[in-house]
């Protein structure tokens, strides 16, 4: 039977895209709000990314993170874990769009206070935002675990035992059809980026616990959010074939300059033919 090339097959093309979206999706994110809020307001940085909700950048937000939650959960994995996992994350994301953190607190004796702060939270503003905690804490979660799923490259053997059974689930477990240089290079990007997560999560709620002094000098849950978010994305790009695509693109370019080059250097020489005498 005829089978078509893997770069001109339409299904694979698009679930590769698919992969390099959401990546770029992840990545990109911290980076936009950031540099978006500072062009359009003169309003104080937020001091996480869901902050972002209260400043120009909102739709931004809720449209990236709504676009996250719907290709998570079109997304499918090897097994029902995976399926699980990206499901849990995708309606995650959408939930954290859709529940908004809780407004900055003006207190008294602040000179200004942003304009969406509010003197003292309602109660739905208090259950919504405990809400879009739980919401983010799950996102983030999965993320983690998604990533560590990534390095798992197919089904879990049989007649291991269950110890064994989650090493291998979290990518700990090298499959034999791929190329130990593969394999290494592409589980240290996904291992990395999923341990980077769970890092960041727990970062995140331990900050919590520092003097009010300091997370108000330093925006630390913003740089934990950002930090899991980019690593998101960077799971993402490896599992999108994005890195290998630019390395290749890189070297057919130097490849096609270097032979430009040395066909200038072997072109023929025409003399001029001798006047006769």
């Amino acid at each position: 039977m005829h089978q078509r090339r893997r770069d001109r097959n339409e299904l694979i093309v698009s679930y590769l895209f698919l992969r390099q979206a959401v990546g770029w999706i992840g990545a990109l994110l911290p980076i936009v709000l950031l540099a978006g809020n500072a062009i359009s307001s003169a309003t104080p940085r937020p001091d996480s990314v869901s902050g972002y909700y209260y400043t120009d950048m909102r739709n931004t937000l809720v449209g990236a993170l709504c676009a996250l939650g719907v290709f998570l959960v079109a997304y499918k994995g090897y097994d029902d874990v995976d399926l699980w996992i990206t499901n849990i994350a995708g309606f995650g994301a959408i939930g954290v769009a859709f529940c908004p953190t809780k407004p900055a607190i003006c207190t008294p004796g602040i000179q200004a206070c942003p304009a969406s702060s509010v003197a003292r939270l309602s109660t739905s503003q208090q259950v919504v935002g405990d809400i879009h905690v739980f919401f983010a804490a799950v996102t983030f979660i999965a993320l983690g675990l998604m990533a560590l799923r990534f390095a798992k490259r197919g089904m879990t053997p049989a007649g291991q035992s269950t110890i064994s059974q989650l090493r291998y689930g979290l990518g700990f477990g090298k499959p034999d059809n791929v190329s130990q240089r593969q394999y290494t290079r592409e589980n240290a990007v996904y291992h990395v980026s999923g341990i980077t997560i769970l890092s960041c999560v727990l970062l995140a709620a331990l900050s919590n616990l520092l003097p009010t002094s300091v997370n108000a000098h330093w925006p630390l849950l913003f740089i934990f959010e950002s930090v899991a978010i980019f690593a998101f994305g960077v799971s993402w790009f490896e599992k999108g074939q994005t890195i290998q695509g630019l390395l290749a693109r890189t070297r057919k370019a130097r490849y096609a300059t270097a032979s430009s080059a040395l066909d200038g250097e072997l072109e023929p020489q025409t003399e001029s033919a001798p006047s006769a005498s």
